[in-house]
């Protein structure tokens, strides 16, 4: 397990997370995607909007208002009020000016200011999103400004006072030579009803600028979605079959005409072969080749789907994988698209392991931190029956409601109260809890304190007859293929053996295996929870990190948030508790509420926490207790 930054930063995963739903309602596209980046865009052909990082040190408010802003220009502004494929189509000609930046992010602001005015129209509630951020940007470009004047980056400066011109509320003069050539050309783009006006503006001050300007811009501000192959744009037009049934007998030089460049926009999922197209095209027309079409890139599948598949576990050197103490019931959707536990499981599935009986030295050990945390248990369980016992007595002792049986208390009591309240006899303790502990790598070193308040958990609820699960749980690292991520649910309790008096040993059989992949573990388990009968249904997982699995590191964080509000939507209260290396922090705090809200608990260490667990479990069966 290993923390993940976002270009350095801690991604704020509820943020966005009600980013990306703002983005679905407004492409009214499932299968599209968001992604953080240097610069916003929308790339309608990989059905993507880019968010970029210029908000994350802004304040919540401007980062909130700024990253809506960004999804309302790109998903609906450029979804529904662009010419995409004129945009690609320009963006590939200002590809031949020698102030190709320049012209690139002026043709990009223009737009921007051209459906922003749309979006306002349709949409009145997001003016005060575009003002503010209008006064965010005008205090950057202020900034940039001076920077560059200072510079002598005239491209640069000239682009700073275009947005300043373009986005004051009143007329503003600024000395600069260019500028004052162009200014008039400049106040055209306010009355531009499509980007093809757009265009014509850019192009207007392309042919005032272009001999003039002295040397291209250094910075880059706005952006468009990259450019992957200049004739690409013909297989979304050119739908129909062949005209012509004859064949072209390719060159030699043709016939080796196969790019070998890897293009910057390639995602995890986009694998290419060095000899293989980025994009494979379809001609509808002309004369049919002897190329082979079998160039594709890898596509992402969209549909959701659930497969049943074997469990590919690797045995490892500490746990016992035998086929009789381990039962497949795992489900993923690598054979159709997106997984059933999530966008980014795909391919995951899960083997539930059962635990061997205790060894004798496994006993030995139990019966040792046993009797350590034995003082604790017992503490907390009078503190929790007494509770139960004042608030019985509260219901069972009145003055008025159904009459008692037992008159004793006449002759005894000047004031007896004879009475009790009616449907005030069922259990106090409805509960269930399931411990989840992560078993990855990272917990070496630490996984034999944590077990002191794996024990200390089990031994309290044992005590109270409370219903409660233990698990470990790992990712299989070695053997996780894309196609295949086996995942371990180390069962050492279950709720039938909880109760068990001599249960708990089993608990030893515990170890830092590899990787972790807490989302998927989280659904499965959270499932499994929320068909308890119990009217109160704890979820706490032990963790020292954030998510790290194959193809899963840059949006664990995510995932994990995900499984927790999921697991939430069934009633289930979910606690995360962070077991750290020393001093908590800020970052692990940041992190522990990214996941998990407010519903968390940090350690300083393993021995911090088995003194913080029991003030936490007194806190949450009290909380049961009405």
């Amino acid at each position: 397990m290993k923390h993940v930054m976002f270009n350095d930063k801690k991604i704020d995963a509820s943020l966005f997370l009600q980013m990306e739903n703002l983005m679905y309602a407004l492409l009214k596209q499932q299968d599209a995607y968001l992604e953080y980046g240097y610069q916003a865009y929308y790339d309608d052909r990989e059905n993507k909007v880019v968010i970029s990082h210029f908000w994350d040190d802004r304040s919540q408010g401007d980062k909130v208002n700024g990253l809506k802003g960004e999804i309302y220009l790109k998903a609906l502004g450029n979804k529904h009020y662009s010419d995409m494929k004129l945009i690609r189509e320009y963006s590939h000609e200002l590809l031949e000016s020698p102030l190709k930046r320049f012209f690139t992010q002026l043709f990009v602001l223009l737009e921007d200011l051209r459906i922003e005015e749309k979006i306002k129209a349709v949409r009145p509630g997001t003016k005060s999103i575009f003002a503010r951020r209008r006064e965010v940007y005008r205090s950057y470009f202020q900034a940039q400004h001076e920077i560059n004047r200072i510079r002598g980056f005239q491209a640069d400066m000239l682009f700073a006072l275009i947005h300043l011109t373009l986005t004051s509320d009143k007329y503003e003069s600024f000395s600069n030579p260019y500028l004052e050539q162009v200014q008039t050309i400049l106040y055209d783009a306010f009355h531009a009803q499509s980007t093809e006006d757009i265009m014509y503006t850019v192009e207007k001050l392309r042919y005032r600028l272009e001999e003039q300007l002295q040397g291209d811009m250094i910075n880059h501000y706005f952006g468009l979605a990259p450019i992957r192959n200049n004739v690409a744009a013909e297989k979304e037009e050119r739908v129909h079959k062949l005209a012509n049934d004859d064949m072209q007998e390719l060159e030699d030089d043709d016939k080796k005409n196969k790019m070998d460049e890897k293009f910057s926009t390639w995602h995890r999922e986009n694998k290419n072969n060095n000899n293989e197209n980025f994009l494979r095209f379809e001609l509808e027309s002309g004369t049919k080749t002897n190329l082979m079409g079998n160039t594709a890139r890898e596509s992402e599948d969209a549909d959701q789907a659930m497969a049943s598949v074997q469990g590919g576990s690797k045995k490892s050197a500490q746990a016992d994988f035998d086929q009789a103490d381990t039962k497949d019931t795992s489900t993923d959707g690598s054979s159709a698209g997106e997984s059933a536990y999530g966008k980014y499981n795909t391919g995951a599935h899960h083997t539930f392991k059962q635990p061997h009986k205790p060894l004798p030295a496994e006993r030995a050990a139990y019966q040792t931190i046993k009797s350590l945390v034995n003082r604790d248990v017992r503490e907390l369980k009078k503190i929790i029956e007494k509770t139960i016992e004042n608030k019985t007595n509260a219901h069972t002792e009145k003055y008025y409601g159904r009459l008692r049986k037992k008159f004793i208390r006449i002759f005894t009591e000047k004031q007896p109260r004879m009475f009790y309240k009616k449907g005030q006899e069922s259990k106090e303790l409805d509960v269930a809890f399931h411990l989840l502990v992560d078993c990855s790598g990272s917990m070496y070193n630490k996984m034999e304190e944590t077990k002191k308040s794996v024990v200390l958990f089990h031994e309290a609820l044992k005590s109270l007859k409370i219903p409660h699960a233990i698990s470990g749980f790992w990712e299989d690292a070695a053997n996780a293929k894309e196609s295949s991520k086996p995942n371990v649910l180390h069962e050492v309790i279950s709720y039938n053996t909880s109760l068990i008096p001599s249960s708990g040993p089993e608990i030893m059989q515990l170890h830092e295996e590899e990787d972790n992949r807490d989302g998927y573990i989280i659904r499965i388990v959270s499932e499994q929870l929320a068909k308890r009968p119990e009217k109160h249904k704890f979820l706490l997982v032990f963790t020292d990190g954030e998510p790290s699995a194959l193809d899963y590191h840059q949006d664990g964080i995510l995932d994990t948030h995900e499984a927790v509000k999921l697991a939430r939507k069934k009633g289930l209260d979910v606690i995360g508790i962070f077991i750290e290396e020393g001093e908590a922090q800020e970052a692990t705090y940041l992190l522990m509420k990214n996941i998990y809200n407010h519903h968390f608990l940090v350690a300083q260490d393993a021995e911090d926490l088995r003194l913080k667990i029991k003030p936490l479990l007194k806190k949450l069966l009290l909380k049961t207790i009405q």
